[in-house]
C-alpha cells in the first residue's frame, strides 16, 4: 500500500517515527489547497510560499508532539491563519514605522493594543450570535467546513446554513469595522481562532 492510501492521522503517526515519506506526503497532500487559501489573504506569492514553509518547518520541528492531533487538516489550517495573522500585524506595524511614528517601541504597544482590543470586539460579535449562528460560522471559519459539510453535520439544509453565515457575516463586519483591513481579514479568514 502507497502512502497516498493512508490517512493523515497515519502519516502523522508515521511522521512521528522520522518518517521522511509521511512529511513529503502531507505536505503533497495539503499545501496546493493551502497555498491557494493563504494568497486569496496575502496576495504575494513569495510571502505565501515563506508562510507555508514555515507552517511546515514548524510541523517537522514538532513532529512527536503531533500525536495528539485528531483534525490535521484544521491543524494546518490553524497554523496558516495564525502566519497569516501575523505578517498582516507585522505588515501594518511597518507601515506605521515608515509613517514616522515616533519610535519603534511605541508602535509595539500600539499594536499590542490594537490587537487586545480587536480580540475583545471579536469575542464580544461571536457573543452576539445566536448558538446556532455562532456554531456554524465556527464550523465555517475555525473549522474550514464546507457549507455542504456543515448543512450534514448539524442535520440542516445548505440554505439554512447559508441564511445563518449571512446574517453572522454581516454582524461581524459591522461589530468590526472600525478595525478596517485587519477587521476584514479577520472575519475573512477567522484568524483569531
Amino acid at each position: 500500500m502507497g502512502y497516498t492510501a493512508l490517512s493523515d492521522r497515519e502519516l502523522v503517526t508515521l511522521l512521528a517515527g522520522n518518517d521522511a515519506r509521511a512529511f513529503e506526503t502531507l505536505y503533497q497532500r495539503h499545501a496546493g489547497a493551502m497555498y491557494a487559501y493563504a494568497f486569496r489573504k496575502v496576495p504575494v506569492p513569495a510571502i505565501v510560499e515563506d508562510l507555508l514553509q514555515e507552517v511546515f518547518t514548524n510541523v517537522y520541528r514538532r513532529r512527536t508532539e503531533l500525536a495528539h492531533v485528531e483534525n490535521v487538516p484544521s491543524y494546518l489550517y490553524n497554523a496558516l491563519r495564525n502566519r497569516i495573522f501575523n505578517e498582516l500585524r507585522n505588515s501594518l506595524l511597518h507601515e506605521q514605522h515608515h509613517q514616522q511614528m515616533p519610535s519603534g517601541q511605541t508602535a509595539d504597544l500600539h499594536i499590542n493594543y490594537d490587537l487586545r482590543e480587536l480580540e475583545k470586539a471579536f469575542a464580544a460579535a461571536l457573543d452576539k450570535l445566536t448558538e446556532r449562528s455562532r456554531e456554524i460560522f465556527l464550523l465555517s471559519r475555525r473549522d474550514h467546513l464546507s457549507y455542504k459539510e456543515i448543512a450534514e453535520k448539524l442535520g440542516i439544509s445548505v440554505k439554512a446554513v447559508e441564511k445563518h453565515m449571512t446574517r453572522s457575516l454581516s454582524l461581524m463586519r459591522e461589530e468590526l469595522k472600525g478595525f478596517g483591513i485587519i477587521g476584514a481579514v479577520v472575519i475573512a479568514s477567522g484568524a483569531l481562532y
